[in-house]
């Protein structure tokens, strides 16, 4: 994938000059957490055996000492978890204003981060990419600004629903379940245009061949209709629904679907995309928080940081890989 800024031994610099220095200081903090939530872990487990062998001691019975035993275990590990959260909530937050933020910097001076911003739920939905209602939201590292001529909006967002359901005892169980997860794009367009046209991963043909293409036809719970292209590499990997078809065709360049197709070929993950409101919404899967750092292994680490870069290529690299800067008539 092509990147925003070129020249790596400008990163080099960069990195030995604004980014190393503090991984160094961050190294020691690193070190000290990791090791206290070690020690935290091997006392649980300690506290752990003591209850079993008290509860043995007592009941003398296996099975109802284990269960003692995991109960304490399962408490002791809710309260470390309350205190790890606690513990490595400033080592994180300090890590993202100075190390990822400098990442942001490099890219363009002009952006602005925010690690406990997100992406609205009112713009996640916008979109119309997802039909499921949403009962809890979550999004975090926040990057605004424009590139080039083009105004974008990206953060990390998780959107979720929940179910519940009552077994034979009338016990209530609640799940909850991902709607989506991973990185979410908005940016300003270059064509303007009036309608909807969502471009969707192709899951019901891959699967079902000729019978997902008539799954797809019957357009159940989507509006528009449905659009054949004349690009068959891009047929094979997305589906597009669209209310107006010119429209539609007029967006969908033959060099847009092809740099689509290329996009998700070198990102590797599942992309949705919706052209609405004069402007396109790219939604891109990751099963993986992007941007956080590590704990139980050393952040002096060049790859770590080249992975984040790759992350940041990623999310503001969508204005050239998809041409957003080239404007179009009267888009200015």
């Amino acid at each position: 994938m092509s990147t925003v800024p070129e020249d790596d031994g400008d990163f080099d610099a960069f990195y030995a000059a604004n980014i190393l220095p503090v991984l160094t200081t961050l190294e020691v903090d690193r070190k000290r957490i990791a090791g206290k939530l070690t020690m935290g872990f091997l006392a649980v487990l300690a506290l752990c055996g003591v209850a079993f062998v008290v509860a043995m001691a007592y009941t003398r019975e296996t099975s109802l000492s284990l269960m003692i035993a995991f109960a304490v275990g399962f408490v002791l590990l809710l309260i470390m978890g309350w205190i790890s959260r606690a513990t490595t909530r400033t080592y994180v937050s300090t890590f993202k204003h100075q190390v990822i933020a400098a990442i942001v910097r490099y890219f363009d001076d002009s952006l602005r981060y925010s690690p406990e911003g997100r992406i609205s739920m009112g713009d996640f939905s916008a979109s119309n990419l997802f039909r499921q209602g949403i009962d809890r939201y979550s999004g975090e590292d926040y990057i605004e600004g424009t590139v080039g001529q083009t105004a974008i909006r990206v953060s990390e967002v998780h959107a979720q629903y929940k179910t519940t359901s009552t077994d034979s005892k009338g016990r209530t169980q609640t799940q909850w379940h991902t709607i989506f997860k991973g990185l979410y794009f908005i940016g300003d367009f270059n064509k303007h245009f009036s309608g909807t046209t969502l471009v969707l991963p192709d899951f019901a043909e891959r699967l079902f061949g000729r019978l997902g293409k008539v799954f797809q036809g019957m357009n159940v719970g989507r509006s528009g209709d449905l659009l054949k292209l004349e690009d068959p590499e891009f047929e094979k990997q997305f589906v597009v629904y669209g209310d107006d078809q010119v429209e539609s065709r007029y967006i969908l360049t033959p060099s847009l679907m092809r740099r689509i197709v290329d996009f998700k070929t070198q990102t590797g993950h599942i992309l949705h995309l919706s052209f609405r409101h004069n402007n396109v919404y790219v939604a891109i899967s990751a099963a993986r928080d992007m941007f956080e750092p590590r704990i139980f292994r050393t952040i002096l680490n060049r790859e770590l940081i080249d992975g984040y870069l790759a992350d940041m290529t990623m999310a503001v690299g969508i204005v050239e890989e998809l041409n957003l800067n080239t404007r179009i008539w009267t888009k200015t």
